[in-house]
């Protein structure tokens, strides 16, 4: 038997604890620059929408990969007769939801203290 996994309360934990220091950041940032914003602000203005809709798409992408592996092994599964352990499937899909998110807030705290 499959030992349950928990690897999504990992990345739910990266990004409850990473993502208030990186805001925190860049709103000091935008305060301290808003009467007349320099190129590195704008600069990260720009990277921080972009980086958001590339995220929001490698985590669909992510997801769709999750989902259509685990039906891959659910058809393997059922076609050689075999019971097949679905107790992680979710943690599976949610991991890899939020893998996008959480290693991007990841290295913008890395960034952005320096």
């Amino acid at each position: 038997m499959q030992k349950p996994t928990n690897n999504a309360a990992v990345e739910i934990s990266t990004l409850v604890m990473l993502s208030p220091l990186v805001i925190a950041s860049r709103m000091t940032e935008f305060w301290l620059t808003a009467a007349s914003p320099t190129a590195k602000s704008r600069r990260e203005t720009v990277r921080m929408v972009t980086e958001k809709m590339q995220a929001v798409g490698e985590s669909a992408m992510a997801v769709n990969m999750a989902v259509t592996g685990l039906a891959i092994q659910s058809a393997a599964a059922a076609a050689t007769g075999t019971v097949r352990q679905t107790h992680n499937d979710v943690d599976t899909i949610l991991t890899a939801a939020l893998k996008p998110y959480s290693s991007r807030v990841t290295a913008n705290r890395k960034r952005l203290s320096t």
